[in-house]
This record gives C-alpha cells, sequence and structure tokens, in this order.
C-alpha cells in the first residue's frame, strides 16, 4: 500500500504549495490532526488524493496539501466525523476522474450521490471528504473547505477571530442545526487548525472573551507556537504560529 501511495504521489506530480496567503484578518488554514487505527492507512488515502509529506524539523512530519497541512497519529478514537460539528473537509481537485481512479486502488470508493464533477468519500476512520472538479485549478488537488453543522449564527464566531468564512484552505461553510453538535475531540477528525500570524494578540482576544482557559505552548527545537480551545459550536481548534516553516 505504501509503494502503491508514493507511485501515485509521483505520477501526480502536484506542486505542493506552502500555506496560502493569509485573509485581512491575518488567518489561514493551519494543520488538522486526525487520531486513526492504522497511519499507514491514513497516509495512503491522502497520498492518492495528491498530497505530499512534509516536515517542521525536527519535530513533526505532516502530510502537506496545497492550501492546508494535516497532522496524524495513531490512537483510539470515539468514530468519523458523522454527528460532529465538522461534517467533512472539501478539497478541488483539477481531474475528478482520475481523482476516484487512484482512491479506487487503495480501496476507497465515492458515496453513490457522485456527480461528473462532485463526489463524497468516507475515508479511513470515517473522515468525510468532498471532492469538487474545478479544470482550471494550478495544482491537482487543492485543501478548500471545512463544512460546520452548528446552530444558526455559529458564523459569528469565526467572523470576528479569524475573518470567517474566507478562510484561505479552510473556507468555512455552514449548516443550521437547532441544537450543538458532538465535539469533534475524541473523534477521528480531532481538531481544526488555524494559522495565525499574531497568535499573542489572538490569544489574548479569546482569552479577554473567557473563550480559551489554557495557555501558550512552544514547541521544543522548532519555532512553532500554539493554544487550543473549544469553538461555541463544538469544533476542537488548535491556533498555531510558526507552520511557515513546514518544508
Amino acid at each position: 500500500m505504501k509503494k502503491l501511495a508514493a507511485l501515485i504521489a509521483i505520477a501526480f506530480g502536484a506542486a505542493l504549495a506552502q500555506l496560502p496567503a493569509p485573509n485581512s484578518a491575518g488567518a489561514t488554514a493551519g494543520h488538522h490532526i486526525f487520531v486513526v487505527k492504522d497511519v499507514e492507512a491514513a497516509n495512503a488515502f491522502w497520498h492518492a488524493m495528491g498530497a505530499g509529506d512534509g516536515e517542521l524539523p525536527p519535530i513533526l512530519k505532516m502530510i502537506k496539501f496545497p492550501g492546508a497541512l494535516f497532522y496524524i497519529r495513531q490512537g483510539a478514537n470515539n468514530g468519523g466525523t458523522q454527528g460532529t460539528s465538522v461534517e467533512y473537509l472539501g478539497f478541488k481537485v483539477k481531474d475528478l476522474k482520475t481523482t476516484l481512479a487512484n482512491l479506487d486502488k487503495v480501496g476507497y470508493r465515492p458515496i453513490p450521490v457522485a456527480t461528473p464533477t462532485e463526489a463524497f468519500v468516507m475515508g479511513p476512520d470515517g473522515v468525510k471528504v468532498k471532492l469538487t472538479e474545478d479544470k482550471n485549478l494550478a495544482t491537482v488537488v487543492a485543501a478548500d473547505e471545512v463544512h460546520i453543522i452548528a446552530p444558526k449564527g455559529s458564523s459569528d464566531f469565526y467572523a470576528k477571530y479569524f475573518g470567517g468564512p474566507n478562510i484561505p484552505g479552510a473556507r468555512l461553510t455552514f449548516t443550521d442545526s437547532p441544537a450543538p453538535m458532538v465535539t469533534t475531540k475524541g473523534r477521528s477528525l480531532n481538531t481544526i487548525g488555524f494559522e495565525v500570524q499574531d497568535l499573542k494578540a489572538t490569544y489574548d482576544q479569546l482569552k479577554a472573551a473567557g473563550l480559551v482557559s489554557g495557555t501558550i505552548a512552544t514547541a521544543k527545537g522548532a519555532d512553532l507556537s500554539v493554544f487550543t480551545m473549544t469553538a461555541p459550536d463544538g469544533t476542537y481548534l488548535e491556533i498555531s504560529q510558526g507552520l511557515k516553516n513546514v518544508k
């Protein structure tokens, strides 16, 4: 499986860019964190979509898409995205037919509602993925969307602190629900990451609003600082500064 994924990645030849330029609020997609039962199987799935490998020396190895980074670690989870505040992650692909063929080679097929230009695939550990064809895409794949199910008005939090919904690499879309969904914390898609230009200022704002109780942590040996929090809609977030150093 690992060899097949490597061959697919070579065949794609994707130009894997760094994180996109931030929006006017200084925010962009960061690194989403997954907790999975089989890291190799998860890596094969994302590689089949066109991802490459990234590294933040000397501490972190990641999956790298144009637009976003994924950190995948092995562990137990309480299920996939279904029923949580984040229903799916969305990607643009240059050729949907080719992408689906490569996913089929590693054992994943689209959910039957697929159209010629859009498909949903249930990935490893029940992570739901949306694929939308864009023939004008400069790369074979690009991270695009985070779809949130939450009570009406939940988007206000993201607009106030992160300039949402237009967060590059993590464009936020919403479906209203009558009540909050289950938190993502503890699920296979455990954490949604946002990278900001001024971590302390963002932290201070959220702290003053009573929305964060933890502290800022700095990774030893790497120029990376983060803090975590649970958004009002239940999405577990990691806010970071320093992922521009990912190679």
